[in-house]
């Protein structure tokens, strides 16, 4: 019994010793928001998500075939929606963006249709509030799961998006913005990774590909191709690198 016990104890001593040295960690410090996605880039994401995510919790048969996509667009809402409040330009979120998020939170933890519907509704009125934004930071508010599946479904967007470059440079650079948010919001997630222990790995990856998004929007914005092209490459070789330490495939 005693055998037993004391190298259990030192695995749970291990173990705690572990999760207390993550949860320790403290995130880089941030760029302005503005220098990787501007305001009206993220809102128009929000927008489209909000739109999606009201119309999925408008009828109970929607929402039974939609659930998984609901719970992925809430988190995305919730990510974008904090990079509006703590953004330096001023936007028609800002002050809203403690309620959205809230509301975004209810929407993703909703197991059925009342409690997603309600929270829908409250999404709705979130909108228009006026709260303190003042309090936000960046850390976690949505899941890291949730984030990484809705960033191949971006990014196949904006690959769509330059088969059309010049009628599709807008839609380019908001896709683009998007993704520097969601890369920038998932480094409080460092601990849901498979290797929480290697923090400053997992932020410099995520501010890898941070930064090559913004390069992408900046460029898409100018109507620079070329420069897009390579951002997107540069951005790619980030998800690679990641992957490689993060996610390796079986």
């Amino acid at each position: 019994m005693t055998k037993f016990f004391l190298p259990t104890l030192a695995v749970l001593a291990l173990t705690l010793a572990a999760q207390q040295t993550a949860s320790a960690v403290d995130l880089p410090k941030a760029p302005p928001v503005s220098q990787f996605a501007p305001a009206e880039d993220i809102i128009a994401k929000l927008d489209y998500y909000v739109e999606r995510v009201l119309d999925d919790v408008a009828d109970p048969e929607e929402y039974a075939d939609s659930q998984a996509k609901v719970k992925k667009d809430a988190d995305t809402i919730a990510a974008l929606a904090l990079a509006l409040g703590l953004h330096d330009q001023d936007n028609k979120y800002k002050a809203a963006a403690p309620a959205i998020i809230a509301a975004a939170n209810k929407i993703a933890a909703a197991t059925e249709y009342a409690a997603a519907k309600a929270a829908g509704d409250e999404l709705s009125a979130a909108l228009t509030s006026k709260g303190d934004p003042s309090s936000l930071k960046w850390q976690k508010v949505a899941s890291l799961k949730e984030l990484m599946e809705q960033v191949p479904l971006i990014n196949s967007s904006l690959k769509r998006g330059l088969r059309r470059f010049e009628r599709e440079a807008e839609d380019i650079g908001v896709d683009a913005a998007a993704l520097a948010v969601l890369a920038q919001a998932s480094m409080a997630n460092y601990d849901e990774t498979d290797n929480p222990n290697a923090a400053d790995q997992w932020f410099a990856f995520c501010a890898a590909m941070r930064d090559a998004a913004a390069k992408i929007n900046k460029a898409a914005h100018e109507g620079n191709e070329d420069a897009v092209n390579a951002a997107v490459e540069e951005m790619t070789k980030a998800c690679d690198d990641c992957h490689a330490v993060f996610h390796k495939e079986e």
